[in-house]
């Protein structure tokens, strides 16, 4: 009450201060949904499209490359360039991302296959699904230092070992047989699904992380895996963010075009990088998200 009475006990505060845009949230967006896409058309309307597809297309270079949805790349940039809240920008990722890794899914499938068995497959999608909703959940409820840090340091733990084998300094590296035990399949897909629904990632990279570095999944061969997870997690959650007026439909639809381009690209750079390079890419990209989640973490 006494920070509303000095404020001058009225809801006024924004008019007298027209330069500072409130965030973009869910429940504003139904009767906004007309004005998101032009929130700054007067003052530079280009220049957050530009920016806007730069974030597509650095989505699209990461969804075709190594198989991240690039939800790491698309909510902090919805935040910063956008003024969406963290709910908003996440649902804006998920919905980006059903459609950017189902294209790159069709590339890459098309150009290697499926290196898992469509059942053992069926289990992950299934199984991310069913977390990806508990992580939605979650993510209204609870945004605290210490899941913040657990998430940092495994990430950190899992990505330093798969660089380490990329750089050939261990020598018991495992080799891909054809397939998993079978409880790895359940359990990788149900983390990496509640991973999607906390943090507004695919959850695709992190099962071909972890079949990566336990069994030996080549990269390149595990990316249709990787995509094909992205879109079913990515699909879960969106449906609940669209609900609840969290998606920034205009800004997904800018996206689009540049991500196709970076897609293409990403797909190609794959293909010709040898695979312990590839590992390298993959681990080191993982290192920096770890490292960037601790500090967020740190500064709760």
């Amino acid at each position: 009450m006494g920070a509303d009475a000095g404020a001058g006990g009225r809801n006024d505060g924004a008019s007298r201060c027209p330069s500072r845009r409130p965030l973009l949230t869910g429940n504003a967006l139904p009767r906004r949904q007309a004005k998101v896409g032009l929130v700054t058309a007067g003052v530079g309307g280009r220049v957050v499209t530009v920016r806007v597809s730069l974030i597509g297309f650095t989505a699209g270079v990461l969804n075709g490359l190594i198989g991240i949805g690039g939800g790491v790349v698309m909510v902090p940039g919805l935040i910063e360039y956008r003024r969406a809240s963290p709910q908003v920008a996440v649902g804006s990722s998920l919905a980006a991302m059903v459609v950017f890794s189902a294209i790159a899914l069709l590339v890459h499938a098309s150009a290697s296959g499926l290196v898992i068995d469509p059942v053992w497959l069926a289990v992950v999608i299934v199984c991310g699904v069913m977390g990806s909703r508990i992580g939605t959940g979650i993510l209204a409820r609870l945004a605290t230092r210490w899941l913040l840090l657990l998430f940092a340091g495994f990430v950190l733990l899992v990505s330093t070992r798969l660089l380490v084998q990329g750089l050939g300094i261990v020598v018991d590296v495992t080799h891909w047989a054809g397939s998993a035990p079978w409880w790895s399949y359940p359990a990788v897909g149900f983390a990496s699904g509640i991973l999607s629904g906390v943090f507004g990632i695919g959850g695709g990279g992190l099962v071909l992380l972890g079949f990566a570095v336990m069994f030996g999944l080549p990269v390149a061969e595990g990316l249709p895996l990787a995509l094909a997870v992205n879109v079913t997690n990515a699909l879960a959650g969106c449906v609940r963010h669209a609900r609840a007026g969290r998606v920034l439909w205009p800004d997904v639809g800018r996206m689009i075009p540049a991500a196709v381009v970076g897609i293409a690209l990403g797909a190609v750079l794959a293909l010709r990088i040898p695979p312990d390079g590839l590992r390298i890419v993959f681990a080191v990209f993982f290192m920096f998200m770890a490292i960037r989640v601790a500090r967020q973490g740190m500064r709760q």
